[in-house]
């Protein structure tokens, strides 16, 4: 009996290291790819109601192709206001986009952004969307941490939060930067309100803009080809990780173009910074990171082209073990020159990016592609077996392929 304890002790102590050396929801070891969810972010435009069924079921076939992440904001983007006053809750768009996420199989996830009028210092009963990216005033965090844990408990499918949006209303003009200790008391009241009554979600943040300059007065150590990148930026997020209450992953954001001069280099160079800045907030917070928005600059405003930068922007993430990627908006529109997966009404279907995008979202859950570099900043290859999805970032035809190219064999 003495042994058999023994052995049964010795078994526990293993199952125990290996939970430990286990990652996280959502984690991985550096410098690979096992488990990086790919997904959507639905904005103003999606599948919704009033579009005729054709055209909302050629839409819903592409968005459920494969399991994906999908988020949608709690108010705008796409909903209503989901308390025009206090204790009194509307959530009839957003239980419209929660459906359409369950419909599609989607692995939801909600943004915890934005506030009421009421707590910015509105009118009870009103809705001014100019005013939509204000931030709550600080004697109604409580309020909207209310609102955040009603959301929590109505929807128990979700279990990843992401808290706010790109520090929206959080900007200290007299000081010249960021608030973020009063964005950090917000988010801490979020986060322990929804904790609170969902002690299984997954709560993010600080989703902070990494704003890239060719120049800057607030130079940091972040820096490469595709410029610098603000220190503010990174000064926020530091703040953050250090008086949180908690994360479960930690949120990013940036574009390839720098704010004075625009994209500086090429596609394939510029998007070195969500491999840098992916590698940095790793060191830094221990956690998962989520790219919860990412806005790669095509030279050629071409939909092919647009999509060979995206990939490549994934790829580079990938690469340094980023967990999450969130495409915003995945319904095409002229006035966001990006990369989406279907185009816009009346004529919804596939757009350059649709086909190698299901083709890579599970792969890149699974683990099973490697990521290849053939020619720097040039030539990308995702390889699975016997299938290869190439991307040509260059200009120019690169080993017989056509400029800004995807090839999928």
């Amino acid at each position: 009996m003495i042994r058999i304890m023994g052995i049964l002790a010795m078994v526990a102590a293993l199952v125990t290291a290996l939970m430990l050396w286990l990652p996280a929801p959502g984690q991985h070891e550096p410098d690979g790819t096992a488990g990086m969810m790919l997904g959507v972010t639905h904005g103003q435009y999606s599948l919704d109601s009033w579009l005729p069924p054709d055209q909302r079921a050629s839409g819903e076939r592409i968005l459920g192709a494969t399991p994906l992440l999908q988020n949608q904001h709690i108010m705008g983007f796409g909903v209503g206001n989901p308390e025009p006053a206090p204790g009194d809750y509307d959530w009839s768009r957003l239980d419209e986009r929660m459906d359409l996420i369950g419909r599609t199989g989607g692995v939801p996830v909600i943004t915890l952004c934005c506030a009421p009028d009421w707590m910015k210092g509105g009118q009870a009963g009103t809705t001014n969307w100019d005013d939509l990216a204000a931030a709550p005033q600080p004697a109604h965090f409580g309020d909207f941490a209310t609102l955040a844990a009603k959301v929590a408990e109505r929807y128990p499918q979700v279990r990843y939060f992401q808290v706010w949006n790109e520090l929206k209303g959080f900007w200290d003009d007299s000081a010249g930067g960021w608030d973020i200790a009063g964005f950090t008391d917000f988010y801490n009241q979020v986060y322990d309100a929804v904790k609170k009554v969902r002690p299984d979600a997954l709560i993010g943040g600080p989703y902070v803009v990494l704003d890239l300059f060719a120049a800057t007065t607030h130079p940091s150590a972040m820096r490469g080809a595709y410029g610098v990148v603000d220190q503010r930026s990174l000064d926020a997020i530091t703040y953050w990780n250090t008086h949180k209450h908690g994360a479960d992953f930690v949120a990013l954001d940036a574009s390839t173009l720098t704010r004075d001069q625009g994209l500086i280099t090429s596609p394939g160079a510029a998007s070195a910074i969500y491999a840098d800045a992916t590698r940095w907030a790793r060191n830094l917070t221990g956690l998962p990171v989520w790219w919860s928005e990412f806005y790669p600059q095509a030279p050629e405003n071409t939909d092919q082209a647009r999509a060979v930068v995206t990939l490549d922007a994934v790829a580079r993430a990938a690469e340094a073990g980023a967990a999450a990627m969130l495409l915003w908006q995945p319904q095409a529109s002229a006035d966001l020159p990006y990369a989406a997966l279907w185009s816009a009404p009346p004529d919804v279907g596939p757009t350059s990016l649709t086909r190698a995008w299901t083709w890579l979202a599970p792969r890149l859950r699974e683990g099973s592609v490697r990521i290849t570099r053939d020619v720097p900043d040039s030539l990308v290859r995702f390889t699975d077996g016997p299938e290869t999805l190439t991307l040509n970032l260059s200009g120019s035809a690169q080993q017989r392929l056509a400029p800004y190219s995807i090839t999928l064999d």
